[in-house]
């Protein structure tokens, strides 16, 4: 058991050293020599874990679906109705990019590698439409939305959109100011998706966003 909770502990080291270079050089620029450096352990001890840099990047997207499942769960459980929970996962979503290595990294590489390179890395964002597609028709069916509402069509661009914040942030301020872009965003969206007659809750929203 010891020796089993040895080699998982490795290689998790592995896949943050793994993360912690692909943000510094993307796919292309990373080597296995390179995160070996970063873990601290040998090129061989990498290998031994994993086979080559694209098993690599895969694990890395991995774990960041299991960091995303978890946002939406925390989403879901500390919010009091549909809307709040789709402010929320914005939110929640914007401070895992912000403070953790390995989402920053999926997200780089759904960004950098090209199609067919890497399979179904482009996923990470897409894995967000259905769940917020999800939230949007039940935030509709509360009466906090828009009747009428295409909910895919603004799941989509809510991706979209908070893609391309998050990508202009990291090159303005390395994701420092990613929470007042989003903040930003929501205070334009809102006032044109509320339903008429609910605007009195966009306040409260912005302060959770």
């Amino acid at each position: 058991m010891a020796t089993q909770a040895r080699a998982i502990a490795t290689r998790k080291g592995i896949v943050d050293a793994a993360a912690s270079v692909f943000v510094r050089h993307g796919y292309a620029g990373a080597s296995i020599s390179e995160i070996a450096d970063e873990a601290g352990i040998t090129k061989g001890a990498v290998y031994f874990h994993f086979r080559s840099k694209e098993l690599l990047a895969r694990a890395v997207v991995d774990a960041q679906d299991e960091l995303a499942t978890q946002v939406r769960e925390r989403s879901v459980a500390g919010s009091p109705s549909a809307v709040a929970m789709l402010v929320a996962m914005v939110r929640e979503l914007g401070v895992l990019m912000r403070d953790d290595v390995v989402a920053r990294a999926s997200m780089r590489l759904a960004v950098e590698v090209p199609t067919g390179e890497l399979e179904d890395v482009g996923g990470t964002y897409e894995a967000w439409i259905g769940p917020t597609e999800h939230v949007i028709g039940q935030a509709v069916a509360e009466g906090d939305l828009r009747a009428g509402l295409d909910a895919a069509a603004l799941a989509r661009f809510l991706v979209a959109a908070f893609t391309g914040m998050q990508t202009v942030s990291v090159a303005t301020s390395q994701l420092e100011d990613l929470m007042p872009r989003l903040r930003e965003m929501w205070a334009i969206v809102l006032p044109g998706i509320v339903a008429p007659g609910r605007e009195h809750i966009i306040p409260g929203l912005l302060r959770r966003a």
